[in-house]
């Protein structure tokens, strides 16, 4: 169901609990936060595991809030709190990204540009989304096609060497995929409207209510 939901209203709804998380000390407003999430995640297990991986990658950060909390004194009620906080956030993020498509989301943006730029600052859009993983991945084949080559380690001098090289071979992968996005977006790509796109203003209107009580 996360996957039918409009990408543009749940990115909006990902943000607001952040901020209901971060900036309301509503105990009844929390408890719907928490029960959200809970739902989300009980629906799709797989989102679970992804969540826990995340979690358990930012857990030095984690431990490093609670530790300056108690070096300078700092309640441990309060840390606990922001550390709670701090991987709510992050379970909300991730199941935002593992539910939700580049290509249904620029979808949806596409038609809401207005016409005269809509075409330019879609493919804009998009080279940026996939620009880091691809340059992530030029990165590391290149890297390791290297240090096949010479039988060793790498130094920074030889990375700095490397970069452009990298920087310009994804320059062009994404100038193709941009090329691609381009007739995708004009052809197969549509945006409609389904009665499930209610579900999250309706959820945000009940939290809204609880902030009003």
């Amino acid at each position: 169901m996360l996957n039918l939901l409009n990408p543009l209203i749940k990115i909006l709804f990902v943000i607001l609990q952040i901020v209901f998380l971060f900036f309301f000390h509503n105990d009844l407003l929390l408890i719907s936060v928490l029960i959200i999430l809970a739902l989300s995640l009980t629906m799709y297990p797989k989102y679970l595991l992804a969540v826990a991986n995340t979690i358990l990658r930012i857990s030095p950060l984690l431990l490093s809030i609670f530790l300056m909390g108690y070096i300078f004194g700092n309640s441990w009620h309060k840390d606990l709190m922001i550390i709670g906080s701090v991987a709510i956030m992050i379970s909300y993020t991730v199941v935002l990204v593992r539910s939700t498509s580049a290509f249904s989301f620029l979808a949806q943006f596409h038609k809401m540009i207005p016409l005269k730029i809509r075409n330019s600052a879609t493919i804009f859009l998009y080279g940026i989304i996939r620009f880091l993983p691809i340059i992530y991945h030029e990165y590391s084949h290149t890297i390791r096609l290297y240090k096949y080559h010479i039988k060793g380690k790498i130094g920074l001098n030889e990375i700095s060497e490397l970069f452009p090289i990298i920087v310009n071979r994804s320059l062009k992968k994404v100038h193709g995929c941009s090329a691609t996005a381009e007739v995708l977006f004009n052809s197969e790509l549509a945006c409609s409207f389904h009665v499930i796109d209610l579900l999250l203003p309706a959820l945000l209107l009940m939290q809204i209510g609880l902030i009003l009580l």
